[in-house]
C-alpha cells in the first residue's frame, strides 16, 4: 500500500465494520477476519482466502515498521577475558526468552546446573548478566 495512512487512520477506517459485526455476533476480531476469508472463498476472490490472507500479512508486515520497530534480541556469551560473542539473534517475532533460550548447551559446557538453567534463562530475558564460575558470562541484549 503507497498511500499516506497512519496506524490509527488504518484503524479507523475499518472501526465501523468491526462495530458492527462485533454488535451482531459478539465476538473477536480475529472472528471477523477469519470471516471475511471464508467470504473471498465462497464469491470468488481471486486466490480465495489463502491469497487474501497473504497478502493482508504481507501488507501488514510492510506497514508495520512506518508504524514502531519491535526490539530485536542478541543472545551473547563472554569466555572469561575475551570479547562478547553473539550466538543468536530473534527478529520481531521473537521474544527475549527464546532467544536466551539458544544458550541452553552453552550454559551447559560452562557448568552451569542444568536444573538452574531454566531460570538462569528467565533472568537472562529479563535483562541480567549471569555469570559460571569459570568466568563465562551470558546475557541477551535489545538491539534498537
Amino acid at each position: 500500500m503507497t498511500d499516506d495512512l497512519t496506524a490509527a487512520d488504518r484503524a479507523e477506517r475499518a472501526r465501523t465494520v468491526w462495530e458492527m459485526y462485533r454488535d451482531l455476533h459478539g465476538e473477536r476480531i480475529h472472528y471477523l477476519i477469519a470471516d471475511l476469508l471464508h467470504l473471498a472463498d465462497v464469491d470468488e476472490h481471486p486466490g480465495g482466502g489463502d491469497y487474501a490472507a497473504q497478502r493482508a500479512a504481507a501488507h501488514y508486515d510492510a506497514e508495520r515498521p512506518v508504524w514502531g520497530k519491535t526490539p530485536v534480541y542478541l543472545a551473547q556469551y563472554r569466555p572469561a577475558g575475551k570479547d562478547w560473542i553473539t550466538v543468536a539473534r530473534g527478529d520481531e517475532t521473537v521474544e527475549a526468552h527464546e532467544v536466551a533460550s539458544c544458550m541452553w548447551r552453552l550454559m551447559q559446557k560452562a557448568d552451569l546446573r542444568t536444573g538452574e538453567i531454566q531460570m538462569h534463562i528467565n533472568d537472562l530475558a529479563q535483562g541480567s548478566v549471569i555469570t559460571a564460575d569459570n568466568g563465562t558470562a551470558f546475557r541477551v541484549i535489545r538491539q534498537d
